[in-house]
């Protein structure tokens, strides 16, 4: 009877094993009343060419960010900041060192990472553009991560819905791996992302029409998320970012008005009618510009 007994009970422990894991439900509920600091290291490549003269420069930079949750009914508030860092070009005319400014952006998301509306942004110039559209494109390859509500195993991929506006992002997941799966340990879930990024999220609609602007960024990156915290805790990957148009054209310069002539006495005889001025030709196009970024990065956890 025993060994009949501890038969039954192998079977029934090869029969657990067999079956799949429940799956895991991630969200960013754990992380609402929560701020969480990260470091940003980025390095690559810049080609800019205006009117067929093209240039080519390297750069590095690294960027303080912090992220904030906070609930709003049945949606969250998620701030995300970059409070500042240094931007190190180098080029043909050498090192050029600039300080990275303050920009904050506000999205409302579904507690499972589906952006719904974005605050913020509307960026007036070329300089704004391409400060928000680097720090949009890292929300969305790391700090954003949208989940299935059905939950998630090993393998899964599915797709999700980023909402700016009338624009949306389609953004492909994949679950790569799932560390730490027992009860005794937190579970952090490996993840791939790729997207593309339409270009009228971020720039101002007379900005586009004045300077024909055309924009497109795609990421893809590899993202480490705690399940117990909610949040990311570290990722990588690589980022494209293409803008083409046409440089702003100055304002023409006013040529100053002539004097009055003085009135000429009726007895002269009158004088013939000057000829008509040639027709002004139009003013010369501006010239365009191409500028395309090949970037590598790393978001770290801050101690």
């Amino acid at each position: 009877m025993r060994t009949v007994f501890v038969a039954w009970l192998a079977l029934l422990s090869v029969w657990v094993m067999a079956q799949p894991p429940e799956p895991l439900v991630p969200s960013h509920l754990p992380s609402v009343g929560r701020t969480y600091a990260y470091r940003l290291l980025v390095n690559g490549e810049v080609q800019v060419e205006v009117s067929g003269i093209a240039g080519v420069a390297h750069f590095a930079a690294d960027a303080d960010i912090e992220q904030r949750w906070q609930g709003e009914g049945n949606r969250l508030r998620c701030d995300i900041t970059l409070k500042g860092g240094t931007l190190r070009v180098f080029s043909t005319l050498g090192e050029q060192r600039q300080k990275m400014e303050r920009i904050p952006l506000i999205f409302v998301t579904t507690p499972f990472g589906e952006v719904v509306e974005l605050r913020g942004g509307g960026a007036r110039s070329l300089d704004e553009l391409t400060a928000n559209f680097d720090l949009l494109a890292t929300a969305l390859a790391t700090l954003l991560v949208p989940f299935p509500q059905t939950g998630l195993r090993a393998g899964d991929a599915w797709k999700a819905v980023h909402r700016f506006g009338s624009t949306f992002t389609l953004t492909t997941v994949q679950c790569v791996e799932i560390v730490n799966p027992t009860p005794l340990r937190s579970p952090i879930v490996k993840l791939r992302l790729r997207y593309t990024l339409p270009m009228d999220a971020l720039i101002d609609p007379s900005l586009r029409s004045q300077m024909n602007l055309t924009a497109r960024y795609a990421a893809e990156s590899e993202v480490l998320f705690g399940v117990a915290e909610g949040r990311t805790l570290s990722a990588s990957g690589k980022i494209n970012l293409e803008v083409g148009g046409r440089l702003p054209q100055p304002p023409p310069v006013e040529s100053e008005p002539k004097p009055d002539q003085p009135l000429q006495e009726q007895s002269q005889p009158q004088q013939e009618a000057p000829n008509p001025p040639p027709p002004e030709s139009p003013p010369p196009l501006a010239p365009s510009f191409q500028l395309r970024v090949d970037a590598k990065f790393e978001l770290l956890t801050a101690r």
